[in-house]
């Protein structure tokens, strides 16, 4: 199976190619926009691999939570590849791919997946052996880091730690159906939206 994924809901972006178990990834700089950089990086990564667009099996995206106009940009690009190539589209969340990264899905292991959404503010989850123990949920950081359990690993911006990669994104959307499209996974209002209600 051959899945191309787009990770951009961070300040950082990357994309990945699953290429039947092998998984290969390209980083963005960070010095354009997503919006201009992504697609051009996912074309120029499947041109290294002798492949196009035309040759995936389905396409995924990072839904969020995260920069909300980073998590509309992967999320319309992989749903624009979708419906083009009549191909599934995979969704999977920034909070799981974290907790892959961090062995999260490893049986026995507990993660916490907390990403900084500013003025001690933020998103998070728990996993415990790759099931979801707790959803992914909108928080204030304190509280929410207080109540872990004892031997709870730690991932995230929140504490420091890594962003969100398109290769867990990649590598999670390997084992699960697809749809014609997905939607973001919007945990919170806009700032815009938030100011509108004022």
């Amino acid at each position: 199976m051959n899945i191309l994924g787009f990770e951009t809901t961070d300040a950082i972006a990357s994309v990945a190619l699953y290429l039947d178990g092998a998984v290969v990834q390209k980083t963005l700089s960070g010095e354009k926009r997503h919006a201009e950089s992504v697609l051009p990086a996912a074309e120029e990564l499947l041109r290294e691999n002798g492949l196009s667009t035309r040759d995936m099996d389905a396409f995924v995206a990072d839904v969020g939570p995260g920069s909300f106009t980073g998590v509309r940009i992967g999320v319309c690009m992989a749903n624009a590849l979708g419906l083009a190539h009549n191909k599934p589209v995979i969704a999977v969340n920034s909070l799981e791919a974290l907790a892959h990264r961090a062995g999260g899905f490893a049986p026995g292991t507990t993660v916490c997946a907390l990403i900084d959404a500013r003025n001690g503010n933020g998103y998070g989850a728990v996993y415990h052996g790759g099931e979801c123990v707790a959803a992914p949920c909108a928080c204030e950081i304190e509280p929410f880091t207080a109540a872990l359990p004892n031997g709870c690993k730690t991932v995230g911006t929140a504490f420091g730690g890594e962003l969100p990669a398109a290769a867990d994104v990649v590598a999670l959307a390997a084992g699960r159906d697809g749809q014609a499209q997905v939607s973001p996974l919007y945990l919170k209002p806009s700032q815009a939206e938030r100011m509108k209600q004022l």
